[in-house]
């Protein structure tokens, strides 16, 4: 029997570092795809590039970082400067740090 324990040992560690490469590159993924965040448009800072958004889902609000990367799409919608209050939009963002940073703003 101890034969037996002995031979799956290599087999296990094998299996473990598969998982935990599946699992970084599931995460990497996400990284570059985005997070989709559903909501209404709270408050725009112009000066600061950033716009608070509240999801539809619930109470859950976010403040969001534009840059000169973001992308803005959607009827109207070019700029942070095009945002208002009570718009319906859909931010994919990334985390960068503690900073939740919008990569697209989409206005439904």
């Amino acid at each position: 029997m101890n034969n037996i324990v002995t031979s799956f040992k290599p087999s296990w560690a094998i299996l473990l570092v598969v998982a935990c490469a599946c699992l970084i590159s599931i995460g990497l993924s996400q990284a570059d795809n985005g997070i989709e965040f559903p909501g209404t448009v709270l408050t725009v800072d112009l000066t600061a590039g950033k716009f608070a958004v509240k999801k539809d889902s619930g109470g859950t609000r976010f403040t969001f970082v534009a840059n000169d990367k973001t992308k803005f799409q959607g009827t109207g919608l070019a700029s942070l400067k095009d945002l208002h209050k009570d718009d319906k939009i859909v931010v994919l963002y990334q985390m960068q740090g503690s900073v939740y940073l919008a990569i697209s703003v989409t206005k439904r």
